[in-house]
């Protein structure tokens, strides 16, 4: 049987870690089962591919809104391809443990990877196919002890709820990855001919998405790349939103009404989310707020001082191009459709709204990375609850108001973050603002306070001379490797 042939990448950057380990289950004379997932464009498809490269590959692909059936006959007319037995294709089997018995008979000996790809859409959104392959693996692919079995899918919720999670394959040599975004560090690596700025302007935009980053590194800036990739008729970023919903949910309107929700607005509370859909506040909210959790397109947050079942928790957009596409694209959709914008297409795009907007990303963005922003300020081994600052009290003063980041420290300390994405450098105007806050923040324990600017561009002389803050972090030290 011919296998996949696939050309080494030598421009492929990142997942190290994910490589190794791939590569050692690779190595072991055992028969395995890899689960790995994450969302759409992620690269996925270009590791599993590089790391297994000199292994016979078959590759399986799901396909979009078919039926369980049609998806199993369409494996079988693959598998004809690479047997080059034209008659399996007219096999019409009824279940899928049919199927992967006719798969066997080929690979019962030698390096194979039975690489099945999209298994959200090969099993339709059901349980059968797990089920099912359990069987023929118990009673067939796992006395080939060099066979490596892929299950890949961009659905996360499906793939923890009904892959890892399932009962069919406990205990069955399973190795489980979830591929996350690039970290700042390979993207720069991606995006090596811009500048730093440029550079975190893109990741706060797109994310660290490997295909996403393509699309912008290339002519003469990040800034008219995104434009020019989104306010032009069918351009990538203006039709993308469509295939990551396709691809990662099973078709439910609530997805991504609480999506939209959350892209007209920095946040929102279970209460109002449930408001806007005009559903309760029980089980079907919380398994959609989940979902979209677990699928890294939301992030639920509290105060640090509380859990994360407080009422006081709130939800934002998790994904930086799902934020960008809501925020941006979605509200001038009709417009970029009919080509106002296809001569000029920076011209949809405000400076001054987008820069605000970029303020609002780098928040989320250090909130996310507190282990970086620890490291950068030299207490990484101490132990800290980390989080935003708010409560009844400032909600009841300013629903707005919160501390960016705060840092508990078990020394005794309060590590009070102040984040801002100025493009010119911080004047003294910050220390009223970050007085009130403080002023503003509960301190029973009378712990140290220890006063951090995050500054995109660092502070002015004014604000130097002032001694206010105890430290600096600008964006040179975030692309610090040795932080990451």
């Amino acid at each position: 049987m011919k296998s996949k042939l696939l050309n080494f990448n030598k421009n492929f950057i990142g997942r190290a870690q994910q490589w190794q380990r791939l590569e050692k289950i690779g190595e072991e004379e055992e028969s395995a089962i890899v689960i790995l997932y994450g969302r759409r464009r992620i690269g996925k498809t270009e590791l599993l591919e590089q790391v297994y490269r000199t292994r016979n590959i078959i590759k399986f692909e799901g396909i979009e809104s078919k039926s369980e059936q049609e998806q199993r006959y369409a494996v079988m007319v693959q598998l004809a391809e690479y047997t080059e037995e034209p008659l399996l294709a007219e096999i019409k089997p009824t279940n899928w443990t049919t199927v992967f018995k006719h798969i066997a008979r080929y690979i019962t000996k030698g390096k194979w990877t039975l690489y099945f790809e999209e298994v959200q859409w090969l099993a339709d959104y059901k349980s059968n196919f797990i089920a099912e392959l359990k069987y023929v693996w118990d009673n067939e692919f796992r006395y080939n002890n060099q066979l490596i079995v892929i299950l890949c899918g961009s659905s996360p919720s499906f793939m923890i709820n009904y892959v890892v999670q399932s009962k069919a394959l406990y205990n069955r040599s399973q190795h489980e990855i979830q591929l996350n975004e690039l970290n700042l560090i390979d993207t720069r690596a991606m995006l090596a001919k811009n500048s730093i700025r440029e550079v975190l302007d893109a990741y706060l935009t797109v994310g660290g998405i490997p295909e996403y980053l393509k699309r912008l590194n290339k002519g003469s800036s990040i800034f008219i790349n995104l434009c020019n990739n989104s306010f032009t008729p069918n351009a990538y970023f203006a039709t993308e939103y469509k295939r990551i919903f396709a691809s990662s949910m099973a078709e439910n309107k609530h997805y991504s009404s609480i999506i939209e929700l959350l892209g007209k607005r920095k946040f929102a509370t279970r209460p109002e989310i449930a408001k806007n859909l005009q559903i309760q506040q029980g089980g079907s909210l919380t398994n959609l707020l989940n979902d979209l959790e677990v699928c890294g397109f939301i992030q639920k947050y509290s105060p640090y001082n509380l859990n994360e079942q407080t009422k006081l928790a709130r939800f934002c957009i998790n994904d930086a191009y799902l934020n960008f596409y809501y925020k941006f694209i979605k509200p001038i959709q009709s417009r970029i459709d009919n080509g106002s914008f296809e001569k000029n297409p920076v011209s949809a795009l405000k400076t001054t709204s987008y820069q605000k907007w970029l303020g609002f990303a780098f928040e989320r963005f250090c909130r996310k990375y507190h282990t970086v922003i620890a490291s950068i300020l030299g207490f990484s081994g101490i132990d800290y609850n980390v989080g935003p600052f708010y409560n009844k009290n400032t909600n009841a003063l300013d629903p707005n108001f919160q501390i960016d980041l705060i840092f508990d420290r078990a020394d005794g300390v309060y590590t009070i973050c102040e984040i801002k994405y100025l493009q010119t450098k911080l004047g003294t105007h910050v220390i009223e603002e970050m007085e009130r806050k403080i002023e503003l923040l509960s301190n029973p324990k009378n712990k140290t306070i220890h006063r951090v600017i995050i500054s995109k561009e660092g502070i002015d002389d004014a604000l130097t001379r002032r001694h206010y803050f105890d430290n600096i972090i600008t964006i040179e030290q975030l692309f610090d490797d040795r932080y990451w």
